[in-house]
């Protein structure tokens, strides 16, 4: 019985791979990327909004990517970071959480760092959530026990960890899930809790900079930082509501109702619309919000300017092109109006996955593993491929798209596939 992203449970008898069938993709032990394997730094890409680099490689989206080698790993929801010809993933192994660094050229682990501890929940199963953050050479990894870990990127030396949930702190059901966000020489994390519920850490030693005057239980979402009119807003999120805080010293900006059915916590993360609003979206029946930030003498008046049905972004976060909005409601592609809201059209079913924004293209990872690329056309939905990537192992993992290298993970493998060698 498998929860794929809905609330109801998939049942499916599968038989167990064997690990030479797992291990069958490995095409080339010497393989080495020709081109650039440019850097993947954080949850959702360069700028952590599921926007890809402009990839300098010849691509054809009618097929699938050529494999060039595929490996078991361990179990989690944690996406896939890239830096320096390495892969950088949270993997649980037993008893025991790692973050793990594999090679590029043929997934062999090359360090691994570990913390005893093993989550497990009901809906979401095993494993870590957290995404690593990798920059300028450090890797900053949030294990679900709450505790930072600051590691080399060469050699997987750890340079400092510090506990960073305070005492008696409540963990949500589905663990700690926040994926670091490292801006200036702050470590930014958004933990929730009843003293503080955002945090920032020096990113040399661990240090605490700042706690937030917010407090409340956690939400799901990672912190971010977008820009109102030339000021810097860190988004956070703490059950019932969305704040947007100083990212220098943690206090409060404003603070704006976002109110769920069933879990009360923001999932999806806000995307920057305009240079005024943000959009905030959710499952369970809530819908999507456009939300105007504006300053009013030492204030911020928040407003909404629409809301709509038409998106129910459970976790599949939307991503922006010239003014249109692309994302999952629930499990379906659907395409708005980013200026008023209004639906363009209402594509096809692909599951709970991640979605990508590759040039002109909508990259769909879904849930049981099947790839999809859709245009990034408002004026009607074109479908250019959709097959099966990765086995049916669920899949709530972010994949990385980095000069036509491919990087893609489950719950179980980790493969690694060259789009520009299929032509």
């Amino acid at each position: 019985m498998d929860w794929r992203g809905g609330t109801l449970p998939h049942l499916e008898i599968v038989r167990e791979k064997k690990t030479s069938e797992l291990h069958s993709g490995l095409l080339s032990s010497d393989f080495s990327p020709q081109r650039k394997l440019e850097d993947w730094p954080q949850f959702r890409g360069p700028q952590r909004d599921g926007r890809a680099y402009p990839q300098n490689a010849n691509i054809d989206w009618t097929i699938l990517p050529t494999q060039v080698w595929r490996r078991k790993i361990g179990e989690g929801h944690s996406s896939v970071i890239v830096g320096s010809n390495a892969i950088i993933t949270f993997e649980q192994k037993g008893e025991l959480e790692c973050l793990t660094a594999r090679s590029a050229n043929d997934g062999h682990e090359l360090w691994k760092v570990c913390e005893k501890n093993r989550w497990n929940d009901s809906f979401g199963g095993v494993g870590p959530r957290s995404t690593p953050t990798l920059i300028n050479g450090k890797v900053f990894a949030l294990f679900t026990n709450g505790m930072l870990h600051c590691v080399n990127l060469a050699d997987g030396k750890e340079l400092w960890k510090e506990k960073v949930i305070e005492e008696n702190y409540v963990f949500p059901e589905w663990g700690i899930s926040c994926s670091p966000l490292v801006w200036k020489n702050h470590v930014i994390l958004n933990l929730g809790g009843q003293k503080s519920a955002a945090q920032a850490r020096s990113i040399t030693s661990g240090e605490l900079i700042w706690t937030s005057d917010l407090v409340g239980k956690s939400a799901y979402l990672s912190p971010s930082i977008l820009e109102f009119s030339g000021k810097k807003h860190l988004i956070v999120g703490i059950e019932g509501k969305i704040a947007g805080l100083d990212p220098m010293s943690g206090k409060t900006l404003w603070e704006h109702p976002w109110k769920i059915f069933l879990n009360n916590v923001q999932i999806a993360q806000p995307l920057k619309l305009f240079d005024d609003s943000f959009l905030l979206s959710a499952g369970y029946g809530k819908g999507a919000e456009r939300i105007s930030v504006k300053k009013s003498g030492d204030h911020y008046l928040l407003e909404t300017v629409w809301k709509t049905k038409n998106l129910k972004a459970k976790f599949s976060n939307p991503v922006i092109r010239n003014g249109f909005i692309y994302g999952m409601s629930e499990n379906t592609l659907v395409c708005l109006d980013a200026v008023n809201g209004s639906l363009m059209w209402r594509g096809n079913k692909y599951g709970y996955g991640r979605v990508l924004l590759a040039e002109d293209k909508i990259l769909i990872l879904g849930n049981t593993g099947k790839l999809s690329v859709v245009e990034a056309n408002p004026n009607e939905f074109v479908e250019i491929s959709s097959s099966p990537l990765l086995s049916k192992v669920r899949c709530w993992n972010g994949p990385a798209l980095v000069n036509g290298y491919l990087i893609a993970r489950n719950g179980e493998e980790l493969a690694f596939f060259d789009w520009s060698s299929s032509l």
